[in-house]
């Protein structure tokens, strides 16, 4: 059993208590992000997915299983919900209340430890909002280089191509070397 699982304290104190499941079938929404956060959810089987939108840009930042949690970081930052999680696949989980896991948090007599895992949540949301942000402006040179490939195919007479290659032929060999710069 994992350290994470909820259900190891109920054996380890033989305190009777009640843990709420709920099954959630493939393709089906847990979390919606920037909704409340009021509950965490411990995976006992299945497969989640963790994606973080901005408009209609959406990338996928973690595939979770069981043994795993997710949902943590707006209970701990009492923030809205920073990504989404979907069922990947038909998926079982405990929930974890906001009282719960406060209790553990506060069991941890460190204050300075219970200060750093409130930094890390933060951090890690402000990482996940980079790789969006780095992402997002990916697709959208993705979508202007396709746009120019269009534009070049069904707007350049077959009289023109030749020229075209050749003028164009210099320049991608410089935007090439300029991916390649910022590739290493």
């Amino acid at each position: 059993m994992s350290d994470l699982d909820p259900r190891k304290d109920l054996e380890t104190t033989g305190k009777s208590k009640i843990l709420n499941r709920e099954i959630f079938y493939k393709g089906q929404t847990i979390i919606e992000q920037d909704s409340s956060s009021n509950r965490a959810f411990y995976i006992e089987s299945g497969t989640v997915e963790i994606s973080v939108r901005e408009n209609q840009h959406s990338v996928s930042i973690s595939t979770l299983g069981a043994g795993e949690i997710f949902g943590e970081m707006g209970l701990i930052s009492h923030e809205p919900r920073s990504a989404s999680a979907k069922a990947i696949e038909d998926t079982t989980v405990t929930i974890i209340t906001e009282d719960m896991l406060n209790k553990r948090i506060e069991a941890i007599s460190d204050k300075a430890i219970r200060k750093l895992i409130r930094v890390l949540i933060e951090r890690l949301t402000q990482s996940n909002k980079g790789q969006l942000l780095h992402y997002k402006n990916l697709a959208e040179f993705q979508d202007r280089v396709i746009g120019l490939m269009n534009k070049a195919n069904t707007g350049i007479t077959k009289s023109k191509r030749a020229a075209f290659r050749d003028e164009a032929e210099p320049l991608l060999a410089q935007l090439e070397a300029l991916l390649d710069k910022y590739n290493s």
